[in-house]
């Protein structure tokens, strides 16, 4: 079996390497900052689920519902950019459904004014990056 290469705090080669492609070009960026796209709620009703090691359904009537939340890979607050690195996304992948719904979050929140890439690759980074360099310069 091959080693994992190590990634320090990053999920995947793609943000590696965008992360040291944005850092050579001097490109501030956040990290997976996190959006809080629907609050956490109680159900006041009914609720009865299924949950793991259990052959009976359990009561979960009246409980708190954690928020949703969406991390992009990077923003950059300097050049309303938001990047969302993504290698291969599988045919049932729930990330098409999660994107959609954090674009309508932007656009409810007025941020829609963000420019958003999704690269699958290395020399769609590197586009992303003369984009930045070239059309897109700090709006701050």
């Amino acid at each position: 079996m091959a080693k994992k290469k190590n990634l320090g705090i990053y999920h995947s080669g793609l943000e590696v390497y965008c992360a040291e492609v944005l850092k050579d070009n001097r490109i501030k960026f956040e990290y997976e900052r996190k959006y809080t796209i629907v609050e956490g709620f109680n159900y006041p009703s009914t609720y009865y689920k299924s949950v793991p090691k259990n052959s009976k359904l359990v009561d979960k009537s009246n409980s708190k519902q954690l928020p949703i939340t969406y991390k992009p890979d990077f923003v950059l607050t300097d050049h309303n950019i938001i990047i969302e690195t993504k290698g291969f996304v599988r045919r049932n992948d729930s990330f098409p459904l999660r994107w959609k719904i954090f674009m309508k979050f932007l656009v409810d929140n007025g941020m829609s004014h963000y420019r958003l890439f999704i690269p699958k690759n290395k020399s769609q980074v590197d586009e992303i990056i003369e984009l930045i360099k070239n059309d897109y310069p700090k709006t701050k």
